[in-house]
């Protein structure tokens, strides 16, 4: 099991006391910015932290996850699209899970041509009051900007039939969407 939080308004010298790794957002979120990208991404392995999450930041959401790796970097991606992800109300959780990683992942694999790392966290339980249920978290990795802006999809009927899919399984990607920074920019202090 694993676990991952996100973070508004962090307090480091309480996010260094965990054992987590962490990932600031990027200063530039993109033309296509919106909604309320969070400041860190922070998670581990193993046991969840003793920790007071809502000591962590002004505001934290925090869940317990399954990772399942779709493709690994063999190089750290420079930019990673984190999105918090929620199923479409018509289907159940597991229908959710299902359709994201057997029929999904290789659409996402043959589509996104700039892909380099792509992971799917798969939620099993909240850690956190008053947190939103959602259902995963894609993180999504290029090696560059460039590739994230220009290579995102291979196509229009790429782009067509990837939006296609992502409505047969979940609404739209939350206003939490972010751009994050590489594995191991950020260190904690203490």
């Amino acid at each position: 099991m694993d676990w991952l939080a996100v973070v508004w308004d962090p307090k480091m010298d309480v996010v260094g006391t965990t054992s987590a790794w962490v990932r600031r957002r990027l200063d530039d979120q993109g033309p296509d910015a919106r909604g309320n990208p969070f400041d860190l991404l922070i998670g581990g392995s193993g046991v969840v932290p003793d920790v007071v999450w809502s000591a962590l930041g002004a505001r934290v959401l925090a869940w317990a996850t399954d990772e399942w790796t779709v493709l690994a970097a063999a190089a750290a991606p420079s930019v990673t699209m984190a999105s918090l992800m929620r199923r479409n109300p018509a289907i159940t959780h597991e229908d959710f899970v299902n359709h994201w990683r057997d029929r999904h992942a290789p659409l996402a694999l043959r589509r996104h041509v700039g892909l380099i790392d792509y992971r799917q966290l798969v939620v099993t339980r909240t850690l956190t009051a008053d947190t939103p249920e959602i259902d995963g978290i894609a993180l999504l990795g290029f090696a560059t900007r460039g590739d994230f802006e220009t290579r995102f999809f291979d196509s229009d009927d790429g782009r067509a039939e990837i939006m296609q899919d992502v409505a047969r399984f979940m609404d739209r990607p939350g206003p939490e969407t972010t751009l994050i920074e590489p594995p191991g920019a950020s260190r904690c202090p203490g």
